[in-house]
């Protein structure tokens, strides 16, 4: 299959996974809150968090162990990719027993540690034990995924997390349909569905890659330290990700309120699927990124770098506008007899770093694949360190004002550094111009302010208020098609739209 024709199989797979589940969060929420409460529900996305912490002592092996093993394959190292493999399964076992040991007092005196009603403590304690669990299945298993991503089929994937989509669902909706209702049974759901997802991507890595396994006489401790020394500066990457958000949750619950905690976590449930849905489109080029630089070819590098920040821009521009412009009606509809303009108000603050992730996201790969990641994950750093700074002054000056400043501080120190430091530093990795990158960033600032006034002015003009879903979905539609337009004109280029065209023509089976 070609670059450009495999690029649209996993593309149109990526974003019928991402429609399939943004649908199931958008049923899932308001189900689960209706049955358990907002606050209770603010504990999933805080077990989440604290998982998240968790990762600081596996990231640099597992956030590495991909790249590592695709360039040995692609320079035809059969051996050398087999050893890292191995490697890899080995010390991520070793870790996960590790951190273990430490997980199990913490569970123990979680109502110790964060504020959590009385009623609440044995079903939160054990939400943390099923999501920890799953913490484990998905680390040990983390170089299963490797396999689609060597031979660029991410298609597969997304069939495989379609697969773990409506597990999840079907596993909560039993349960809350047959017994009481109980916040552990998200994290339960979310435990069986990574077993099936691991159980999937362990026979993709058989059939993609049947020269590549686990074999104890490959182990090599020498291999992991390689890995770790690259991907240590990972650490500090995920390290600067909890100061600038991995915190939100734990400042909102210990320095606002665990209920106003549970309204924040709402609020971002979309655009936490609106940043995944960037990341999805953005790692859709790194397979061809990563093998163009294992091959030197540089300047067909910078080329698809650019092609790739256009593609997720597009998508992460239709989304952002619609949802800027109909958000109100879609809280109201959505969390109904909830605080609609408070929730309104926190989604709008939260998507204020989308603003510029959606270009910078496919940037954020560069690091990595030139080895280049100690000055990028020390300035990532310097930025959430500030941000957790200035974010808890501001909490202790302006009390009343908390939950808003959790909300919009870190999305706006990520906007900075998208904009100031990431295109720098990704030009400097290259040797090209400091500002080669600009331009795709003013494209893109440009198509976002003309859409967004757009739909504004249509919304205005015509009064279109949705107040069921049918007419929601229209409107949706509607301000779909007009950013849709504008990007068209503003944002992408020729290579560009003719990659989007063949991806609908193939689609609709047209010739």
């Amino acid at each position: 299959m070609g670059d450009k024709k495999q690029l649209l199989v996993n593309m149109i797979a990526s974003l019928v996974n991402f429609v399939v589940s943004i649908g199931i969060g958008l049923f899932l929420t308001p189900y689960v809150v209706h049955n358990i409460g907002a606050e209770a529900y603010g504990f999933v996305g805080l077990a989440s968090t604290f998982v998240g912490y968790a990762q600081l002592f596996t990231v640099a092996l597992t956030s590495v162990a991909g790249r590592f093993i695709t360039v040995a394959y692609h320079e035809g190292n059969e051996l050398k990719a087999n050893r890292y493999y191995s490697s890899t399964l080995a010390a991520n076992a070793v870790m996960v027993f590790a951190l273990t040991i430490i997980a199990i007092p913490v569970i123990l005196f979680l109502d110790k540690l964060v504020n959590i009603s009385p009623h609440l403590v044995g079903d939160v304690k054990m939400l943390f034990t099923f999501i920890f669990l799953q913490f484990v299945i998905t680390t040990i298993s983390t170089v299963y995924s490797v396999a689609t991503f060597v031979k660029n089929k991410l298609y597969l994937s997304s069939i495989a997390n379609l697969v773990f989509s409506f597990v999840r669902v079907a596993v909560m909706v039993v349960l809350f349909g047959m017994l009481p209702p109980k916040v552990c049974y998200v994290g339960l759901a979310v435990c069986l569905a990574s077993a099936v997802l691991t159980i999937m991507n362990r026979f993709y890595t058989r059939v993609l890659l049947p020269d590549i396994s686990f074999r104890w006489n490959l182990v090599s401790w020498a291999s992991v330290r390689e890995m770790l020394e690259a991907g240590i500066w990972n650490v500090v990457t995920k390290l600067q990700q909890i100061m600038m958000f991995g915190l939100q949750l734990l400042v909102a619950n210990l320095m606002v309120s665990p209920y106003l905690m549970g309204m924040l976590s709402v609020a971002q449930t979309v655009p936490n699927q609106i940043s995944s849905l960037t990341i999805t489109v953005a790692s859709l080029f790194y397979p061809e990124q990563t093998k163009y630089y294992a091959q030197g070819k540089c300047d067909e590098l910078v080329d698809d770098i650019k092609s790739g920040m256009k593609v997720s821009g597009f998508f992460t521009n239709i989304v952002f506008v619609v949802l800027l412009v109909v958000g109100y009606d879609f809280m109201r509809l959505w969390q109904h007899g909830q605080d609609t303009t408070l929730l309104y108000e926190l989604l709008t603050l939260t998507m204020l770093g989308l603003l510029a992730s959606g270009v910078a996201v496919t940037l954020q790969n560069l690091p990595l694949i030139v080895n280049r990641l100690k000055k990028y994950s020390i300035g990532w750093l310097v930025y959430s360190a500030i941000s957790m700074v200035v974010l808890i002054t501001s909490i202790e000056i302006l009390p009343k004002w908390g939950v808003f400043l959790v909300a919009a501080i870190p999305p706006l120190f990520e906007f900075f550094a998208n904009v100031t430091f990431v295109p720098v530093y990704a030009a400097r990795c290259l040797h090209v111009r400091k500002f080669e990158f600009y331009p795709i960033y003013i494209r893109y600032f440009a198509s976002t302010a003309v859409a967004a006034v757009a739909c504004w002015g249509i919304r205005s003009i015509f009064g279109l208020i949705a107040d069921n879903w049918i007419s929601l979905i229209l409107t949706c539609c509607l301000y779909a098609l007009v950013t849709l337009c504008v990007d068209m004109c503003l944002l992408l280029g020729q290579k560009e739209r003719s990659l989007l065209s063949d991806m609908v023509k193939r689609k609709l089976h047209i010739a």
